[in-house]
């Protein structure tokens, strides 16, 4: 069963409840037969309010390169900055972006030693009294910089849009904001998180958006639609675009993001059931 999911990558920040250690959480992937985990933040934790707290080495990175070395795992990606970019800088404004920056130079030998494949980064939201298309320029600016900086690294740089309402004011709304930007940016190691949840509940026509975009694309989120929950459960047949993903030549991971309604234990069973059989894996 094990080399039939070799593609899809659990994201321990989703199927996990924070009150499990994240050691117990990444042993329990590798116990499921799954050979690659992503996470959200290294150095953020819940504060047990719903919230998030500032915390150097929430995640030891350490101690993750001593259990992906001797589990035989792959982390495949975390995030350099958060959604609303109040952690880690934004592209928008010039404070922002020289942190991010920072950030990028901070991680890049890390990322490299822990063998990580890809940084998820948010471009930010909308300033008041600022124009659309000025931001975009500066982001646009900004992220040719970033691919030249990571060019001979190994590391891919990939840009999410996310949905309104959950993320009202974001610059990305849609998969056609963000493709059309990262054709303006024209780089090689900067690329698009493609979320299906984003993606559906903003504009829908998932195969057609991604056969447009797939050359922009470096990794993929799934979950059941409309509730971010089992794959197994939504409105969507995510065996079939996964299936058409690998005919369209898409050779990355499959981030399983999503919140179980069930255990994390039975339900990531379930969606290795889902889909364990698509072509490709």
């Amino acid at each position: 069963m094990a080399n039939k999911i070799d593609r899809l990558c659990v994201c321990i920040e989703t199927i996990f409840p924070y009150t499990i250690p994240y050691e117990e959480q990444i042993r329990t992937c590798t116990e499921l037969g799954f050979k690659a985990y992503e996470f959200w933040y290294h150095d953020m934790m819940r504060d047990g309010k719903g919230g998030w707290l500032e915390k150097e080495n929430a995640k030891d990175l350490d101690v993750i390169h001593r259990m992906n070395q001797e589990l035989g795992l792959k982390l495949v990606t975390f995030a350099l900055n958060s959604p609303h970019a109040d952690h880690g800088g934004n592209l928008v404004d010039d404070r922002g972006t020289e942190m991010m920056f920072r950030e990028l130079d901070r991680l890049i030998p890390i990322v490299q030693k822990l063998g990580v494949l890809q940084l998820i980064t948010f471009v930010g939201d909308e300033v008041p009294g600022e124009k659309r298309s000025a931001l975009l320029k500066k982001a646009i600016s900004s992220l040719r910089k970033m691919d030249k900086i990571l060019e001979g690294t190994g590391i891919i740089l990939t840009v999410e849009p996310l949905s309104h309402p959950k993320y009202t004011g974001c610059l990305l709304p849609t998969v056609k904001d963000a493709g059309d930007m990262l054709r303006e940016v024209g780089g090689k190691n900067v690329k698009m998180l493609y979320d299906v949840f984003h993606v559906q509940i903003m504009t829908g026509n998932i195969l057609a958006s991604l056969q447009e975009y797939i050359e922009y694309i470096g990794h993929i989120h799934i979950s059941g639609i409309p509730g971010q929950h089992e794959p197994a459960e939504g409105e969507l047949n995510l065996p079939l675009i996964l299936k058409k993903l690998a005919e369209m030549g898409y050779g990355g991971y499959f981030g399983l993001e999503y919140y179980p309604l069930q255990e994390p234990v039975p339900s990531l069973k379930k969606t290795i059931e889902y889909l364990k059989d698509v072509a490709g894996f």
